[in-house]
């Protein structure tokens, strides 16, 4: 209840700005899922964890960054920035990084 009250006030006073991690789960299905959740689509699906690999040993912030502004690949395929969502928050597309993050770095490691 205290943590409740705690970001209920934070938000309230404008200083927290961390996305819940429900969040990303909600951000990755209503916007990346598009790509990254769709076969038809060049950008690496969420549920083939070894095409992630490249892109997790870039770094969290790396993936931060293009995920915030955008990025063309060597083939030229294309990660809008926002994924295309310019209404989404910097912290709900952190949100979504992690979420993607979280659940590839746990596919890959599962047996």
């Amino acid at each position: 209840m205290r943590t409740l009250i705690a970001v209920a006030l934070g938000l309230a006073a404008g200083t927290v700005d961390a996305a819940a991690p429900s969040d990303g789960r909600r951000v990755f299905d209503r916007t990346c899922s598009a790509c990254h959740a769709n076969t038809l689509s060049e950008a690496p699906q969420l549920k083939h964890p070894e095409a992630w690999a490249p892109r997790l040993a870039k770094g969290r912030e790396t993936l931060y960054k293009s995920a915030l502004e955008g990025f063309v690949g060597p083939t030229g395929e294309e990660m809008p920035p926002r994924g295309g969502n310019s209404d989404l928050s910097d912290a709900e597309v952190k949100a979504a990084v992690d979420f993607i993050f979280t659940t590839v770095s746990t596919k890959r490691n599962t047996p």
